[in-house]
């Protein structure tokens, strides 16, 4: 006999030959055997399947129950989230930790925490209510704040606000910035992670930049992380308009009677589109190779003309590209970059059907609230001509 592998026991032969002797036939037999000693060989096999029906049958059933089981904890098991890897900085009021996997992102990351751990002189917990309440009276331009950038530090007041959500508001600082306002403090850190690694994907995007805001009440200087972003009222100088639903009439204003499609072309011959939505349809295959859901409110499409620097050079006049923005939630912060590594196809599908008909409302009506059903299958009929012709994880 070879000598056994290292670490592992040689095999019991005898025993392994006793054990196989007790398989489910052979139960069967000695049973039959037994009984048919003391009465006769027909009331012996009756009696062996009896037993094996009683006994058997059920305990298959039991190990069918742990086996799914089995299986459904390992479905809904999720996996652990690797170690943060953004360096630990001393001193600092906050450490944002985070796993980021791509060495660009993450050195710039590294970068933007350094900035903030020189300017941020509390803790959002350290901040009192009533120096909240003094902020959101700055909020109303009724007081200046000084504004902290990586270019400087100036004195700035808020003017009108610009719109936003439930968890963030933007105002107008002047010189055609914006500056967010934001209510949980983990969520500015995870738009400027988010949006620094789609300009790493090449994908379109607000061009963020981290700032520290800091006012005074009852003389002490309190300081609170956000960030500044171009307004959205300066693209239109650029020759792009970013495709916002939410204030349709201020896009169909700034579009002036623009259209998607040069005149004359028919909108409903599918081949008319695909100058305009090729470079949207590779920014969604970017975006779900690489893990990225743009589903909700992040979910945002950007028309750019010829000679801005997003047109990628084409015949098109204007063509459609993705724009994803606003994507922290105040529920919950990430704890690693991309969250998962590659969407299904379904996502894919939504995703793209969701965009083709941001651009498709554009060519219908800028500032029309509902597709009529004959634009909605337009939509579809595209969205069926831009999938992927393969399934894949």
């Amino acid at each position: 006999m070879s000598d056994p592998i290292v670490g592992n026991p040689a095999l019991n032969l005898s025993q392994n030959a006793q054990n196989n002797e007790w398989t489910c036939v052979s139960w069967f037999k000695k049973i039959s055997d037994a009984v048919a000693s003391k009465t006769s060989l027909f009331f012996g096999r009756v009696v062996a399947a009896l037993v094996t029906v009683v006994t058997f049958i059920p305990s298959l059933g039991v190990d069918l129950v742990y086996a799914a089981k089995s299986l459904y904890d390992r479905k809904i098991t999720k996996l652990q989230a690797p170690a943060p890897n953004l360096p630990v900085i001393p001193g600092a009021k906050v450490q944002w930790r985070r796993y980021i996997h791509d060495d660009d992102v993450k050195a710039t990351m590294e970068r933007y925490d350094r900035f903030l751990a020189e300017n941020l002189t509390h803790h959002p917990n350290e901040i009192p209510k009533a120096a909240e309440q003094q902020l959101d009276k700055a909020a109303k331009g009724n007081i200046p704040i000084e504004l902290i950038t990586e270019d400087g530090v100036k004195t700035v007041k808020l003017h009108k606000g610009l719109g936003g959500g439930g968890s963030k508001t933007f105002y107008d600082i002047g010189d055609g910035q914006a500056l967010a306002m934001i209510k949980t403090s983990y969520q500015f850190y995870d738009e400027l992670m988010m949006l620094r690694y789609l300009e790493k994907l090449g994908i379109p995007t607000n061009e963020i930049k981290p700032a520290v805001i800091r006012w005074e009440f009852e003389s002490t200087k309190y300081t609170k992380a956000t960030y500044i972003a171009p307004s959205f009222s300066e693209y239109p100088k650029q020759n792009a308009f970013v495709v916002d639903h939410k204030d349709c009439d201020k896009l169909a204003g700034q579009l002036n009677g623009r259209k998607v499609l040069p005149a004359g072309q028919d909108a409903f011959k599918l081949e008319n589109w695909d100058e305009v939505l090729n470079p949207l349809v590779n920014d969604i295959r970017t975006l779900i190779d690489n893990g990225i859901s743009t589903l909700g409110d992040a979910c945002n499409a950007i028309l750019v003309g010829k000679g801005n620097k997003f047109h990628s050079g084409g015949q098109a006049d204007f063509e459609a590209r993705a724009f994803p923005f606003d994507f922290s939630s105040k529920a919950e912060q990430y704890d690693q970059l991309p969250v998962i590594k590659r969407l299904k196809a379904k996502e894919e599908q939504r995703t793209l059907k969701a965009y083709i008909e941001q651009v498709v409302f554009v060519q219908y009506d800028a500032k029309a609230c509902f597709l009529p059903e004959k634009w909605k299958e337009l939509a579809k009929d595209l969205t069926k001509r831009y999938l992927r012709r393969r399934n894949f994880l």
